[in-house]
């Protein structure tokens, strides 16, 4: 039911929805990276994608699709970055499951190749130990 936890999100003003269903509403975010950044989240208090019921995944997902129509028809983005951050070494900052919805636009980055990758200063694939692993079920 809407509002059962005390997060933030739990209890959002209704004119901060921009979209629901029964399980699940969108806001916009308050802290965007880009014109029409998105939030899709569900009512209950959950603290990761990972503790969504089937119910709520399907409703997360259908409401993701009517944010790309609304995105789509207001901002003609040429592209998106979606997903979720899941635990604080990922970024995390409200332990209420949320997805992002990214809107891209040409030019918005040098470089737009690898998309979120590029986030994560790692190693690179051809330096990963688990490479050799990989390449070989690929065979």
């Amino acid at each position: 039911m809407p509002g059962e936890g005390r997060c933030r999100f739990c209890k959002p003003y209704a004119d901060d929805i921009v979209a629901k269903n029964e399980l699940c509403y969108a806001r916009w975010d308050r802290f965007p990276v880009s014109k029409g950044h998105l939030l899709v989240m569900p009512f209950r208090h959950a603290p990761d994608y990972f503790s969504l019921n089937t119910e709520e995944k399907h409703a997360m997902t259908d409401l993701i699709d009517v944010c790309i129509g609304i995105l789509n028809g207001n901002f003609q983005p040429d592209g998106y970055n979606i997903g979720y951050n899941i635990g604080a070494a990922a970024g995390q900052s409200v332990m209420h499951c949320h997805c992002h919805i990214i809107p891209r636009y040409r030019g918005d980055t040098d470089n737009p190749k690898g998309g979120i990758r590029r986030v994560v200063a790692g190693m690179h694939y051809k330096d990963n130990p688990m490479r050799k692993a990989s390449d070989a079920r690929l065979k």
